[in-house]
């Protein structure tokens, strides 16, 4: 009696008892997926590492309470994707599978070969790649269509990482009206510009008085002198052209020459081919960066709202 009792004891400890270890809302997470999720962590693929929130895997391995938190995660976005219709049909999954084969140049019955190769059956495969195409339609909707990279962040991603180039050039069409000191000295040079600066700002023409007192090749042209781009001015003159809008005048610019007073006629921007070049890969890369992130946000604001346990003594 005593040994048939002992026999049926030591069977007893030998069996799996599955256990709930967490409730979200109305789904139960069992022992069982915390085990079945160890199982899938050695394998490659197996994980959708997008649901780490940027940490390694290596950091599921040996933290129950992380391997938790992660099948927690899974069972929020599930029912989100269960409550957005978005899940996978069978019809799609063999079309996804069949098209894999056709890459590989496998066949269907060599393609089952080389996942169980991998450590996966054909219906393990399948459950994780269902899982992995209803995430994706899920992010792009619900994570990357939020995150809105514009140009101008891939323009300041772009600075930061080249921070001692100008990518975008600036061309500017500018006319002048120019005095000579050569002709009667410095000062008196300067008395014409302050006294044409003066008839300007209440409100006489630049191209009149252009053409009628500059002091250089210019005038009967209205003063137009050309286009210049970014870093082919004298610097003085480049401060105060970039300082006024199209259509406005400088102040009186002091050079090597002489004195002058410009006018902007137009501005434009050229983007530096190099940036055009690297654009969508910087924003794919401000995505990736952001993507985390922004997950992250999603599922505390999901964890507020749903009712959550964890029964940690079964852990």
């Amino acid at each position: 009696m005593l040994v048939f009792l002992t026999t049926l004891s030591s069977q007893a400890a030998k069996e799996v008892v599955d256990k709930v270890i967490a409730t979200v809302n109305s789904e139960v997470v069992l022992l069982s997926d915390l085990r079945k999720l160890q199982a899938r962590i050695a394998k490659p693929g197996a994980i959708d590492e997008s649901l780490l929130l940027g940490e390694a895997i290596s950091s599921l391995k040996n933290d129950r309470k992380a391997q938790l938190q992660f099948l927690i995660r899974e069972k929020l976005i599930s029912a989100e994707i269960k409550r957005q219709g978005l899940a996978v049909s069978d019809d799609r999954l063999e079309t996804e599978i069949n098209q894999m084969a056709k890459r590989g140049q496998m066949n269907r019955a060599e393609f089952t070969a080389y996942i169980a190769k991998q450590g996966f059956s054909i219906d393990d495969y399948k459950e994780i790649l269902r899982n992995k195409l209803e995430r994706q339609s899920f992010f792009e909707s619900e994570i990357v269509a939020k995150l809105r990279i514009t140009d101008e962040d891939a323009y300041s991603e772009y600075q930061t990482k080249n921070p001692n180039y100008k990518p975008n050039v600036n061309e500017f069409k500018i006319a002048q009206i120019f005095f000579n000191p050569s002709k009667t000295g410095a000062e008196a040079a300067l008395i014409r510009a302050k006294n044409t600066l003066e008839k300007l700002n209440l409100g006489e023409s630049f191209e009149a008085l252009a053409n009628r007192e500059s002091e250089d090749s210019s005038t009967n042209k209205d003063g137009y002198l050309g286009t210049f781009k970014t870093g082919e001015f004298n610097p003085e003159i480049e401060r105060a052209v970039s300082a006024v809008a199209v259509g406005d005048f400088t102040p009186i610019v002091k050079s090597k020459q002489g004195y002058h007073i410009f006018k902007l006629l137009s501005k434009k921007t050229t983007v530096d081919p190099q940036f055009l070049k690297y654009k969508e890969m910087i924003k794919a890369s401000l995505i990736e960066k952001n993507f985390s992130r922004q997950l992250k946000n999603w599922f505390e604001s999901k964890k507020q709202d749903a009712y959550i346990s964890t029964f940690e003594t079964t852990l």
